[in-house]
């Protein structure tokens, strides 16, 4: 009698092949994953090791009392330095300081970027030169605005108050710019505008170029006009825009100090102290190291906090 041969074996032949080539493929993947973190591997330690380490250690004075000096090492005391922030009254000050910084700085930016970009964006004749004059500030360090600004609105050998009474003859608008409390914090933010205000342009002119034409070209066949086609059209297209550049300029004018140091250094009085600048001289002038942790983490927790609440107000709708 002859015995039929079954499949059994050939199916478990398919099975082993199959089996082996998954196996290998996962190997090879295996691999790949190892090799591309060799790959980052040494962009992760510079992060742990300049980045990661030193503000979880930040984080761990901001909790203690540490004087850098004298102390051998920070003591632990909790959120002491954080309740007695509320408690200083210059503290207070910086705080409200840096939020009229921030009301007054943060809707000139967006106006004045967004207008500017629209103009860009324009035919307009010499708008290469245009561009040019605008986006110069961003490659000026601020540090060194700072000191040509000094100069600009110095009281007596400045060259605004020599405009203002030899050039359009109006004497009386010469003013302290710097040495007044009225004015000083106005000054800080005019340079802050001056420097900033090309980076949102720059944002705000990608965001116009990746608005398709098509768009433009179905509002025309609809008869629509200038303003209509500002607000119905281009407006609603750039909320990503708007998000981008709203978040970047908050950030910008919360962390505040660069300026300040240079032209004021938190003057007259403390009409100019802001959050970060207070931090600095607790940490270094009054060796207070744990205080001034505590003003920087705050100061950072605000940026967020404003940073979210903006995300949340005008956030893109998902298609």
């Amino acid at each position: 009698m002859v015995k039929r041969e079954t499949s059994k074996p050939v199916v478990n032949k398919i099975g082993n092949v199959y089996g082996f080539t998954m196996k290998k493929r996962d190997t090879r993947k295996r691999k790949h994953i190892m090799v591309s973190w060799l790959f980052v591997l040494p962009a992760v330690l510079f992060m742990a090791a300049f980045l990661l380490y030193p503000l979880l250690s930040a984080l761990r004075i901001s909790f203690s009392e540490y004087n850098f000096v004298y102390s051998e090492k920070p003591i632990f005391n909790g959120i002491n330095n954080y309740i007695q922030l509320f408690q200083d009254p210059h503290f207070i000050v910086s705080f409200k300081n840096t939020i009229y910084y921030t009301l007054v700085f943060f809707p000139l930016f967006m106006f004045v970027s967004l207008c500017l970009a629209l103009l860009l964006n324009s035919k307009v004749r010499g708008n290469s030169v245009f561009q040019t004059a605008i986006l110069l500030p961003i490659v000026v360090p601020l540090s060194l605005a700072g000191i040509m600004f000094t100069w600009i609105f110095s009281q007596d050998f400045g060259i605004l108050n020599h405009l203002l009474a030899n050039v359009f003859h109006l004497p009386q608008l010469q003013h302290f710019w710097l040495g007044d409390i009225k004015t000083a914090m106005n000054s800080l933010i005019a340079v802050g505008l001056w420097k900033y205000i090309g980076f949102g342009i720059i944002l705000f002119l990608s965001g116009l170029k990746a608005i398709s034409s098509d768009i433009y070209e179905a509002a025309k066949v609809d008869g629509v006009n200038a303003w209509q086609k500002l607000f119905y059209v281009t407006l609603p297209n750039l909320k990503g825009s708007f998000l981008l550049v709203g978040i970047w300029g908050i950030i910008q004018a919360i962390k505040v100090y660069d300026q300040v140091v240079v032209m004021t250094n938190g003057g007259p009085g403390t009409a100019t102290s802001v959050l970060y600048l207070y931090a600095w001289k607790n940490a270094f002038s009054f060796f207070n190291m744990g205080k001034g942790e505590a003003i920087a983490f705050f100061t950072a927790v605000l940026a967020i906090i404003i940073s979210v609440i903006f995300n949340l107000i005008l956030r893109p709708e998902k298609g």
